[in-house]
């Protein structure tokens, strides 16, 4: 009889390190939305003509 439940502790492990880092993701770009355009420049970023945040021409 094989054990299961090496693999779907990895799986959920994996799962979990992914959803936490979706999680901080969206908390960092809610955060960085709110600095104004000046700011932005300063940190190497710039906002869009639709107000999404780029860096070095590329969405982020």
């Amino acid at each position: 009889m094989t054990s299961t439940l090496g693999p779907i502790g990895a799986a959920m492990s994996g799962l979990a390190t992914r959803s936490t880092a979706a999680f901080e993701r969206r908390r960092v770009l809610r955060r960085i939305s709110r600095f104004s355009d000046r700011r932005l420049q300063d940190i190497g970023l710039q906002r869009d003509w639709d107000g999404s945040i780029l860096h070095n021409g590329r969405g982020i």
